[in-house]
């Protein structure tokens, strides 16, 4: 899983390296459109949480042919959240990012990219939601290999498509994004192929068989789920619209760093998104001893590397981001972000850890509760009023404090699953 995150995660990386050497209006256009994008993920993430809780759960219990049901049903509601957002999403395109703060000058630019990212987006929501079956059975290697494939295909082709090279036209901010979904449809394909031939997750009985039950048990788990993973783009959203006060170069920094920020947390993201899976057919196994001890070992391992990756940035932020950009404003937002967050890494393993458990179990709310409290009880107000008192630096700040303090509450919550479990 650390490799296939790595792999997409350098994906945003990549985009951005090619998209600031356009120039800092493009850049900063990039960074108006993180929450939008992240937005849709989520939902693909909240989807894919409620289908890797129920089929884990399912696993664990041998109920082989609801495995089928919950999988094949599960993919169409992936492409009908797609299809939802993708015909809204373009339609108030304009309204949308201008809310968010962005210039009228950057409207074009941000067609630009939009425009081709919504009408192709089910071929990102669709194999990630499949990715999320296939990891629920245990196997992490099928998906890795899927989102490998797919960050390689993305590097080949962003250079060709941004600056036109070997012959292909110079398609810049509509290039990337065109790479982006040619890169997905071979996730969506591979994926497709896996589920249904390899692991023999999808049936055609499962098309019109249980398909009231398939949705309601995933959506259970999946609503809230995707509530949860909707306050975290809806808080980039407006701390994204905050910075836009101050310049949208300091927008370009914000979307810099936390892409730089998304490659550090690979490895915490990958251990969570195991967590769920192996609580989930542990649970349903009867075996909640392992639970306990799973979570004991996740949190000694977050502490370690989180502390790591702070000190790791705090010596090299400033070489890393002139990677992506050279302006001043850039730099300084950007390395200011990473100064001041990266401490706080390891209350967010806890926070990510824990949600992941509580999902895995069939329990979402704690996950809700928890992002919920962190990101707009939290989060919002302390961004507002500290943006006032320290600017940049303020809203960045607000980030820190808002880790620690819900982390904290996580490892307690997660101490009386703990001792539930034993």
């Amino acid at each position: 899983m650390v490799w296939g995150i790595s792999a997409i995660m350098s994906m945003n990386l990549v985009d951005t390296f090619y998209v600031g050497q356009l120039g800092t209006q493009p850049l900063a256009a990039m960074g108006f459109t993180l929450p939008i994008v992240s937005i849709l993920l989520s939902l693909a993430f909240g989807v894919g949480i409620g289908t890797s809780s129920v089929i884990a759960r399912a696993i664990g219990a041998q109920e082989h042919s609801l495995v089928k049901d919950y999988t094949t049903q599960a993919l169409f509601i992936a492409l009908s959240i797609a299809i939802i957002f993708a015909i809204t999403g373009y339609q108030a395109m304009d309204h949308i990012f201008t809310w968010l703060g962005a210039p009228d000058s950057l409207l074009p630019l941000i067609h630009q990219f939009m425009d081709i990212w919504f009408l192709g987006s089910f071929m990102v929501v669709v194999p990630m939601v499949g990715n999320s079956a296939i990891r629920a059975a245990g196997n992490t290697k099928l998906p890795s290999i899927v989102m490998i494939s797919v960050a390689i295909a993305n590097i080949i082709l962003d250079p060709i498509l941004i600056f036109g090279l070997f012959g292909a036209p110079r398609m810049e901010l509509a290039g990337a994004a065109l790479s982006t979904l040619i890169s997905y449809s071979i996730a969506l394909i591979m994926g497709l192929y896996f589920l249904g031939f390899k692991l023999r997750f999808l049936s055609w009985q499962s098309c019109y068989r249980n398909v009231i039950h398939s949705w309601r048990t995933i959506l259970h788990i999946g609503i809230p789920a995707t509530g949860t993973n909707l306050i975290a783009p809806l808080s980039v959203a407006i701390a994204t619209w905050l910075v836009a006060k101050f310049s949208p170069e300091a927008v370009a920094g914000f979307g810099v760093a936390t892409r730089i920020e998304s490659m550090f947390l690979v490895v915490i993201m990958a251990l969570s998104s195991t967590m769920g899976p192996f609580v989930g057919q542990n649970w349903g196994a009867e075996k909640k001893q392992r639970v306990a001890h799973a979570l004991n070992l996740s949190f000694r391992f977050v502490a370690a590397w989180g502390l790591s990756v702070a000190v790791l940035l705090w010596l090299f932020a400033a070489p890393i981001v002139s990677l992506f950009s050279n302006d001043a404003i850039v730099v300084t937002s950007a390395i200011h972000y990473l100064y001041i967050v990266p401490i706080t890494y390891l209350f967010l393993g806890i926070i990510m850890s824990t949600s992941s458990a509580a999902n895995g179990i069939g329990n979402p709310k704690p996950s809700l509760l928890m992002s919920f409290l962190r990101l707009l009880v939290l989060y919002v107000p302390l961004a507002w009023s500290l943006a006032y008192l320290l600017e940049l630096s303020g809203i960045y700040l607000a980030t820190a404090l808002s880790n620690t303090i819900v982390g904290i509450g996580a490892l307690i919550w997660s101490r009386k699953l703990t001792t539930l479990s034993t």
